[in-house]
């Protein structure tokens, strides 16, 4: 009578634990890397439009026009 020598709860998929937890890895340190990416564009986007929305309210405070229209 012969034993097998490699366990019989061994189907070849023991390596699919393994990508599984490389995946989750990347992914984890993929967000660690864009999340404070993101954060510091968010502020640079807001103060730009603040400053966008500040110059579009003096341009149309001030009454010079350039395509020559007049405000009602």
């Amino acid at each position: 009578m012969t034993t097998p020598t490699t366990p019989t709860n061994m189907t070849g998929n023991g390596l699919g634990f393994w990508k599984v937890l490389g995946i989750i890895a990347v992914v984890l340190l993929a967000l660690a890397m864009v999340g404070p990416l993101l954060k510091g564009l968010f502020w640079i986007a807001l103060f730009g439009l603040a400053i966008y929305g500040g110059y579009m309210l003096y341009r149309s405070k001030s009454g010079k026009h350039q395509n020559g229209s007049s405000s009602l």
